[in-house]
């Protein structure tokens, strides 16, 4: 399982409704990443993207019945959303217009992020230079855990702030 998760300096994730930022070429990023990957999401990241992501399955774990989730796999337990990706990556590796990846992404928000990240061996993480102290939080790390590997950086310009792509993998 790997995560995938955007955040600043203080482990702001969101703040439940929308991306706090938009960044140049990261949602490409995520995009070829993900695909072909089951996501495990939340209730409230699911209706921040606002619709299934096309040629992944959109597994949304939530409490509530009251959402529209028109295109996702519901289900109510970390155990249950883990055996729905594990059926997906069978089911779908027979269809011959999804090339299929074996791993499952942690995809967000917070509380999922704090239900599954033990089990994650890589951390796909864009570190964001932005001023936000509110918000959801990204768990906090171990550092001693993972070794850390800075990807690329990107300077702020006057359509973003300055960012960086890491790949974290765990040690421990």
């Amino acid at each position: 399982m790997e995560c995938v998760v955007a955040m600043n300096e203080d482990r702001i994730i969101g703040d439940g409704n929308k991306l706090l930022w938009h960044l140049p070429g990261d949602l490409k990023r995520l995009k070829s990443m993900t695909m072909g990957a089951p996501l495990i999401m939340g209730r409230k990241t699911w209706e921040s993207i606002g619709r299934p992501l096309p040629g992944r399955a959109n597994i949304v774990l939530t409490r509530s019945n009251l959402t529209n989730f028109n295109g996702a796999i519901v289900v109510n337990s970390f155990d249950e959303a883990i055996q729905e990706a594990d059926k997906w990556i069978k089911n779908e590796k027979h269809n011959p217009e999804v090339t299929v990846q074996k791993k499952i992404f942690l995809f967000g928000g917070s509380e999922i992020y704090n239900l599954g990240i033990d089990f994650c061996d890589v951390i796909q993480m864009t570190k964001v230079q932005i001023n936000i102290t509110k918000g959801a939080k990204f768990p906090k790390l171990n550092d001693k855990d993972w070794k850390k590997t800075k990807l690329q950086e990107f300077h702020k310009n006057i359509n973003s702030p300055e960012f960086s792509y890491w790949h974290y993998q765990r040690v421990n």
